[in-house]
């Protein structure tokens, strides 16, 4: 449905949590067969997993991480070894040292290899580990957290190196927490019940210290795992400083921090290049957004939290500013950046050391300034997912809760009852044939009356549409979904230039497509009723928006065979996001676009394109309005009616057949419209008429017991149909 919207991000969508899907990497796209010399080198290192001697233990762990990256071919040669166990089991070594590159090994075979390494982990038993690790740095952190700061003193070498252990354990071990609370349900339950918050929360207290990666590791997994995760939003809520901690954070300038973080870059200097400076580390910002998106999803306006922090003010004075700054990047500008700053890095691939080094971090300037392009866009995402929320100012309708112990029993012997009665009028309506159905529908007046009863849409957003407006985010939203040569993998078996960035730019679009859906769903809300639409064309650019998002679908559906191919599905997701937008646009001020019969054509092709029922009912609400805006043509009307009438002769989907009803009788509600002459003359109402028995057939395929309120809308649209029916027929008589 057309009203649908995005309040939080959903877990499916993020392929893994930091960087490149599998599938789109190019030894995941082609065949992926291992490199023979990689191979060869296989047998060595695993066995000096299982070496007496610590130091060759760290070594092959090191290598593993150095023959695996960004290669998916040599990954399932090493996992078909049982690497991922092998690892596993170097987690409870008596060194640190290789405790420590064993955690570094599985959080990058967990990155590169996605949901289904992650599962892999799982089952072998990794959660175990996992949990006696976490016990262990908490309580070293506690630890230095609870010496005195004021009392100066220095650390021996052992000390310097025990405490740099640490922190690299606990950046390892935290990611690989993130990684599987995002990989399934199974997983996510096993870190929920594994009391991680605490030494999350710990971390984010001791940011100072523990220093910018460990803090961002542990913000990150916070982040994932509140969102529309009740169990865990619990647990954080309940430990007594967590919402002190994540509104200091929120509120503390990330400036200081981020030039501290270049002066120390640029004294070590070493191997600097022109350029390499010119994108900022950006770890305490994406820091502070971080803490800033897991308030407003733990938070709840009027809550008991909300007392301490006043969220509404929060994000009127802090969140939205923050989120303003974000939304001005020049995608174009960057993307070229990135190409040639990816052909730098490969020019200097042979020179990077072999898998007998140790120096696995070893990154040339090309490739480190890449990774701070990365990690920006990857911020301005998460600002996108935080003013998602924030837009999303259509209220849900809470579920009632039983009033007390019999009422529940109560509720359900009325549910039996109803659909007792429901059974017995499927019965009754089985015996009459359609003419009998349009014969005792309701009059046409008695429609329009139920209509009018509908209650208006609530809208309560915690930023007023006005100062949302007047920030120009829609058209600063639509400009970020603009694609570019880096936005999708190439069709085929060659991978982007630098898949990193290809895969964030992919959710950057969808996230921009997102948030300003729901800007425009809200608006839309807002504005019911009015009958000012000069005001609606002057506050949004209409057809600036239309022009820009039609862009988008034109180039996402030239490829229509691209679209379902693996590691493309980023495509269909941006491009019924897209006509989530349009639909706003169209409701707004249908009657002040220029529709090019091209771009009418377009919206009449796609739906064989689009995955999913809402999207196929967005597309048709559109085409409706469309077709019955004030500026529509006869010629429009009937291409886009005769469209729908001949889908609908067709569909056997309930949801597409219920919306394909409303559309035609939306559009020919009014016989006063010049347009009418289509439907008196083109002989729509025999094919409506004789369209009913499959509408309602459509309609009984809806399970009651399941679907409910679809199977009420069906049932509905049926009543509506038969009625219409009826009316046109006493129009017909009369005239």
């Amino acid at each position: 449905m057309g009203k649908s919207q995005t309040k939080k991000k959903t877990q499916a969508w993020r392929h893994n949590p930091i960087r490149v899907p599998d599938a789109h990497v190019g030894a995941g796209k082609a065949e992926g067969k291992a490199d023979p010399g990689k191979e060869k080198q296989m047998l060595p290192i695993l066995k000096k997993l299982s070496s007496p001697e610590y130091a060759d233990r760290t070594w092959a762990c090191a290598a593993i991480c150095n023959l695996i990256q960004n290669d998916a071919a040599t990954r399932r040669l090493f996992q078909s070894r049982n690497v991922v166990g092998e690892l596993i089991e170097r987690l409870s070594d008596s060194v640190d040292e290789v405790v420590v590159e064993a955690s570094g090994a599985l959080r990058n075979l967990a990155i590169d290899g996605g949901h289904e390494l992650c599962g892999e982990m799982f089952n072998k038993g990794i959660m175990s580990h996992l949990t006696t690790l976490t016990v262990k740095i908490s309580a070293t952190i506690d630890t230095i957290l609870a010496s005195d700061p004021s009392v100066p003193r220095e650390h021996t070498d052992a000390e310097a190196q025990a405490r740099k252990h640490l922190l690299a354990l606990s950046e390892n071990i935290i990611s690989l927490i993130w990684c599987l609370a995002e990989a399934s349900h199974k997983t996510l339950n096993a870190v929920n019940g594994a009391g991680v918050e605490g030494l999350l929360v710990k971390v984010v207290e001791g940011r100072k210290v523990v220093g910018a990666g460990v803090t961002l590791a542990a913000l990150q997994a916070l982040y994932s795992l509140t969102q529309d995760n009740r169990p865990f939003t619990s647990s954080v809520l309940r430990h007594p400083s967590a919402i002190y901690a994540l509104a200091e954070l929120c509120r503390e300038d990330h400036t200081p921090a981020e030039e501290a973080g270049a002066k120390k870059r640029s004294k070590k200097g070493k191997g600097k290049s022109e350029g390499s400076e010119e994108v900022g580390d950006g770890r305490a910002l994406l820091s502070r957004l971080l803490a800033c998106g897991i308030l407003r999803s733990i938070v709840k306006p009027g809550s008991r939290s909300d007392e301490d922090v006043d969220i509404q003010r929060l994000t009127n004075e802090v969140i939205m500013p923050l989120v303003n700054e974000m939304l001005d990047l020049d995608l174009p500008n960057i993307t070229n950046r990135v190409s040639q700053l990816a052909s730098e890095a490969a020019q200097t691939e042979t020179d990077k050391p072999s898998a007998k080094d140790l120096k696995t971090d070893h990154q040339s300037s090309a490739e480190q300034t890449l990774e701070r392009i990365e990690r920006m866009l990857n911020t301005v995402v998460v600002a996108l997912e935080i003013l998602t929320g924030i837009c999303a100012g259509l209220e849900d309708e809470e579920e009632k809760e039983p009033a007390g112990p019999g009422a529940e029993v109560e509720e359900e012997g009325m549910v039996q009852d109803d659909q007792d009665e429901d059974e017995e009028m499927d019965s009754d309506e089985a015996e009459m044939d359609d003419e009998d159905l349009i014969n005792e529908a309701l009059d046409h007046a008695d429609m329009a009356e139920d209509d009018e009863d509908d209650s208006p849409t609530k809208v309560n957003t915690a930023v007023t549409i006005q100062s949302l407006l007047s920030h120009h985010l829609p058209q600063r939203l639509a400009k970020l979904g603009q694609l570019t040569p880096l936005s999708f993998p190439p069709a085929g078996s060659q991978p982007s230039s630098h898949p990193p960035t290809t895969s964030v730019l992919s959710t950057l679009h969808l996230r921009s497509y997102e948030a300003l859906n729901n800007l425009l769903l809200t608006v839309v809300a807002s504005l019911s009723g009015s009958t000012s639409d000069a005001r609606t064309a002057e506050t949004f650019p209409l057809q600036e928006l239309w022009s820009s998002l039609m862009g988008t679908v034109q180039m996402v559906s030239s490829e229509p065979d691209v679209l379902m191919e693996r590691g493309q599905e980023m495509r269909p997701e941006v491009l019924e996001m897209a006509l989530g937008c349009l639909w706003g646009i169209i409701k707004l001020g249908p009657g002040s676009l220029n529709i090019t019969p091209d771009q009418l054509q377009l919206l009449l092709s796609l739906s064989p394109l689009l995955r999913t029922p809402l999207a196929r009912t967005r597309l048709i609400e559109s085409l409706s309005t469309l077709a019955s805006r004030p500026s529509v043509t006869s010629s429009e009307n009937q291409l886009i009616s005769t469209s729908l009438l001949s889908s609908l002769s067709v569909s056997n989907e309930p949801e597409t057949t219920i919306s394909l009803v409303n559309a035609l009788i939306d559009i020919y509600a009014d016989e006063t419209r010049e347009y009418d002459a289509v439907f008196r003359d083109g002989g729509y109402l025999a094919a409506l008429t004789s369209a009913v028995g499959g509408v309602r057939a459509a309609v009984r395929k809806v399970d009651k017991k399941k679907e409910r309120e679809m199977r009420a809308r069906g049932e509905e649209a049926v009543e509506n149909l038969t009625a219409f029916i009826k009316y046109r027929r006493q129009l017909a008589k009369t005239s």
